[in-house]
């Protein structure tokens, strides 16, 4: 079995050879529009799913500073044609064809609060703005939806194995769960049915990078096909309870924390392969993606994914 075919078997909930294995992690290094790099660390680590990154794209490009809700309020879509959208097509396409059958690809969805979070830098400027002018803002979120159903085009022509779309802005102190079901429920869940309505296969990040517990039920009724979540963040959230919290009954992802003192960056082989092998005990080989719950630290040393990889394998042969 291939990791393509390991990889959509497993996200289906149907049998695989071995639990498929797929990390989180950022390229900065713009050099090839990160292409050699990310498909590198894929195949160096043995992964079977590379979720290629949007470093260099996350912010909303402009001629203009967006420093006041006003200026996001002017903002307007992006040409096809225009590097923003191109690029980002040509590291997907590229990214697969290096990969082959060897590892599947997703590329990276955000919602459009993010991506404005993302461009102003921060985690507070774009509530600020919002408060301060909500009709300037929201025209700002229909600009950038306009460009991501643009993008899911091109990105389908991509030949990409999937896609992967991270949810933000959940957290505890952001918004009240009602505020955030008003505001942002809407735009999230037009961005994934889109997403489900061009690509076989979807993963649905719920984020929790800040290292703080998220109004998680606010996502409880997305209609996801495959789910991962900070396990090691949320409140009494493990893998295994997420395949009956979800109505929609996803294959589930993670497992591993990746904060700097934690074992997928500190931990021997023994203790890497061991929690691995207790990961697939406790929630089931049918329906799961081990991986992280969020984006790997630059630090955590490539042969410890490797160990991962290994582990599973050695599972199947006990």
């Amino acid at each position: 079995m291939n990791a393509i075919t390991r990889v959509q078997n497993a996200m289906k909930k149907l049998p695989v050879d071995r639990v498929p294995v797929g990390f989180l992690k950022h390229f900065t290094d713009q050099t090839d529009n990160t292409v050699t790099a990310q498909a590198q660390w894929a195949l160096d680590t043995h992964i079977d799913i590379l979720t290629i990154e949007m470093d260099g794209f996350m912010e909303f490009a402009s001629d203009t500073p967006l420093l006041t809700a006003e200026d996001w309020g002017k903002i307007k879509p992006h040409k096809k044609t225009d590097y923003y959208m191109m690029g980002q097509y040509d590291r997907a396409a590229r990214i697969q064809e290096k990969l082959g059958d060897r590892c599947a690809a997703w590329y990276s969805f955000f919602a459009p609060y993010s991506t404005i979070k993302h461009t102003l830098g921060g985690e507070t400027r774009v509530n600020e703005l919002y408060r301060e002018n909500p009709q300037a803002m929201t025209d700002a979120m229909k600009v950038i939806e306009e460009d991501n159903f643009n993008l899911i085009e091109m990105i389908k022509e991509s030949g990409v194995a999937g896609v992967a779309v991270s949810f933000q802005n959940a957290e505890e102190w952001r918004f009240t769960p009602e505020e955030y079901r008003e505001i942002l429920t809407p735009w999230d869940k037009r961005l994934l049915a889109a997403l489900r309505e061009n690509f076989e296969y979807v993963n649905t990040h719920l984020c929790s990078w800040g290292n703080e517990p998220n109004n998680f039920h606010v996502w409880q009724d997305y209609d996801m096909m495959c789910v991962n979540w900070g396990v090691h963040i949320e409140r009494d959230m493990p893998l295994v309870k997420g395949r009956e919290y979800f109505p929609s009954h996803p294959a589930v992802m993670g497992g591993f924390d990746v904060r700097p003192d934690k074992l997928i960056i500190k931990g021997t082989e023994q203790e890497i392969k061991d929690y691995t092998k207790q990961i697939i005990r406790d929630t089931g080989r049918i329906g799961l993606l081990i991986g992280s719950d969020c984006s790997l630290h630059d630090d955590t040393p490539d042969q410890n994914i490797r160990y991962v990889v290994e582990a599973v394998q050695e599972y199947e042969a006990e």
